[in-house]
């Protein structure tokens, strides 16, 4: 009857083990689907934030009279509880991989620290990426200099995604990264230096005294200088932007934006023409360098 009773016991507390294991196991489940639907809310609610803030910057850069500038220069605001750090740069302040000079390209993987034969190769490179025929070029490559190396053959054709500046013979992942922020599809054959981040500015041709100048005259918000140089001073407004947008929740929880806008006409009306997600930090490379 003892033995009996003590496998009874055994059994009951087997249970309530197995019974607290499991309640255990509920409430685990229970705040990890709390944690998990909280997070979901706040990046819902810093993603709303984003998109509020460019609908707010299409309206400022469309305004007559105190228009933002579209140079890149910083501007914040809160919506709700959310930060947002945001900046606007006009597209054709970025180089066109598909219309812009060779030159002004090797220029600006110089001033990103690449050596100027690299450089040149890879400019070189480039202009056989976006041409129709497989004729090598000064400096450039085709098929055959592609498959030594490993890699796909170029385009030959415009390029159809920033990304694809990757697959250019010499760029690897370090350079693409450096690269990336000032390059777009969307701008022209020569890069307008009232809108270009300081770096893509002396790129253009511009001597490092004119842009420096240049950076002051955008800072005071006064007339560009003239200046000699292959660098465009166009007054008109632009058609398309890069908006970055860094927005920051009371919680500390981030997220970083880049959206690509146009915008034909007054009032604020836009159309989005793509979306990008960036690590926080990422529009630092418009701010003016510390010689500047």
């Amino acid at each position: 009857m003892t033995s009996r009773r003590g496998i009874a016991l055994l059994i009951v507390i087997g249970l309530l083990a197995v019974l607290a294991m499991a309640a255990g196991m509920t409430a685990l489940a229970a705040r990890v689907s709390t944690s998990a639907a909280f997070a979901s809310m706040e990046r819902l609610e810093l993603r709303t934030a984003i998109d509020s803030a460019v609908a707010r910057t299409a309206v400022q850069l469309s305004r007559e009279d105190d228009r933002w500038m579209a140079d890149g220069r910083l501007y914040e605001m809160e919506i709700g509880d959310v930060s947002l750090r945001i900046r606007a740069l006009a597209e054709p302040g970025r180089y066109d991989l598909n219309q812009g000079n060779i030159e002004t390209l090797a220029a600006l993987l110089e001033e990103l620290d690449v050596p100027t034969l690299t450089a040149r190769r890879i400019a070189g490179a480039l202009a056989d990426w976006r041409d129709e025929d497989d004729d090598v070029g000064n400096d450039g490559a085709e098929a055959g200099a592609y498959r030594a190396d490993g890699r796909p053959p170029p385009g030959n054709r415009p390029f159809i995604a920033v990304e694809e500046f990757r697959q250019v013979l010499g760029v690897d992942a370090a350079l693409y990264a450096a690269a990336a922020p000032y390059l777009t599809l969307n701008g022209g054959e020569a890069v307008t230096g009232r809108y270009a981040p300081p770096r893509l500015i002396e790129a253009t041709g511009v001597s490092a005294g004119d842009a420096r100048r240049i950076l002051s005259a955008r800072e005071g918000n006064r007339s560009i200088p003239e200046v000699n140089g292959s660098a465009q001073f166009d007054p008109a407004q632009p058609a398309a932007y890069a908006i970055f947008v860094e927005a920051e929740a009371a919680s500390g929880a981030r997220l970083s934006r880049e959206i690509i806008i146009s915008l034909p006409g007054a009032e604020g009306l836009y159309e989005t023409l793509s979306r990008h997600s960036h690590v926080f930090g990422y529009a630092d490379f418009l701010d003016p360098e510390p010689d500047a």
